[in-house]
């Protein structure tokens, strides 16, 4: 029997149990699979049936403006970055391909910046892309995160932009608001003027909602974990692991449910994770011989962090990769194009960034009139 002859229903279960990554390369096959993989009802089934290898964790990278998928094995440590890049094409022109300033993932969704100032919602599992347009403008000193609320009406999941504007006041002046994919427009929400965000911090999305390691706006000027509720709305402040001494460099999430966080001191690394009841719990702690260089795990950088093999890979704003093991371990892979200007608050080039990356079939909303789909790599 031929493949165009099966129930739809067989096709689909068929569908549905192959990799996200690989579908991809079947949209051309036939009218019935083009139109299976882009159905609403056929993402929820994959995603319902989606499974993890756990001897490959399958990541994404941001370097040089592109984005490349990233095979990390956990077996044999190894780091291999794919030959050509995600297709991110401008739908202002049908050959140009467009350089990511900065990114934020949830949900199998990259929530993109632009070189040129603009602003996308994109699976480059799929190809398809929500270009979404600003209230007033948008600046290099925002912040984006992408989250989502549960409809158990329709059981899904709704989407939503967070943007915080913000001001180099004294005191700050976090004017924030809400893209809301279901009406397609812009909410402000309210003024936050009780901490500030180095721009070099980096929000995590864990199930929906995001955090970053923020600073109070009045002295002692402490770092907290702030968080945003997409359903409520709303910001809240959480509590760091107690003592703690170290200088806090970034945040990471284990198996998109569980928040990590990476510290140091002149010669220790120290990762934690938080556990099923919100407290946190020790995962690795390194003591170098030596003192570490501020270039080798430098602000603005991005981490992974594995809990069975106890392996913390760092990317930092050189493109370097640095490898770090329980037994003190140090790999080094150098990536992409070298050594790059550093990050500062008012020099913000193209990022590089690290992430795991979950491949899915998610939409942002069915009938979106601006979405379109661009090929993938």
């Amino acid at each position: 029997m031929e493949w165009r002859n099966l129930p739809t229903d067989l096709v689909e279960d068929i569908l549905s149990r192959i990799p996200a990554i690989t579908l991809a390369r079947f949209r051309s096959t036939s009218k019935q699979w083009s139109a299976i993989l882009k159905s609403t009802s056929f993402a929820k089934m994959h995603t319902a049936k989606a499974q993890k290898r756990e001897d490959e964790s399958l990541n994404i990278m941001l370097i040089d403006s592109n984005v490349f998928q990233v095979r990390i094995s956990l077996g044999a440590p190894y780091v291999k970055v794919a030959d050509n890049p995600f297709y991110l094409k401008d739908p202002l022109s049908n050959s140009s391909r467009v350089g990511v300033l900065n990114l934020f993932h949830c949900d199998g969704l990259l929530l993109c910046t632009t070189k040129d100032k603009r602003l996308v919602v994109w699976n480059p599992c799929s190809g398809e892309t929500t270009w979404i347009k600003p209230r007033d403008i948008y600046r290099e000193s925002d912040y984006y995160a992408l989250g989502y609320t549960y409809d158990s009406k329709s059981s899904s999941k709704q989407y939503k932009i967070l943007r915080v504007d913000r001001h180099k006041d004294v005191p700050p002046n976090n004017e924030y608001e809400i893209y809301d994919f279901t009406s397609n427009t812009w909410r402000i929400l309210g003024v936050a003027t009780d901490w500030f965000l180095a721009l070099y911090r980096r929000g995590i999305s864990v199930k929906g909602n995001t955090f970053w390691i923020a600073t109070q706006a009045w002295s002692p000027h402490n770092n907290f974990l702030l968080s945003f509720d997409f359903s409520a709305e709303m910001f809240q402040s959480l509590s760091l692991p107690r003592p703690f001494p170290y200088s806090i460099l970034a945040l990471s999430v284990v198996r998109e449910e569980q928040l990590c966080l990476l510290s140091l001191t002149k010669k220790e690394l120290q990762v934690c994770v938080t556990t099923s009841t919100g407290s946190w719990s020790q995962l690795l702690d390194v003591t170098f011989e030596y003192e570490i260089s501020s270039s080798q795990f430098s602000k603005g950088m991005s981490f992974l962090a594995d809990k069975q093999s106890k392996v913390v890979r760092c990317l930092n704003s050189d493109n370097v990769v640095y490898t770090v093991q329980e037994n003190k371990h140090i790999q080094v892979n150098r990536l992409g194009k070298g050594k790059r200007e550093s990050i500062t608050h008012d020099n913000f080039e193209s990022s590089s960034v690290l992430l795991n990356y979950a491949p899915s079939l998610t939409q942002t909303q069915q009938d979106y009139t601006c979405k379109r789909k661009s090929p993938s790599t």
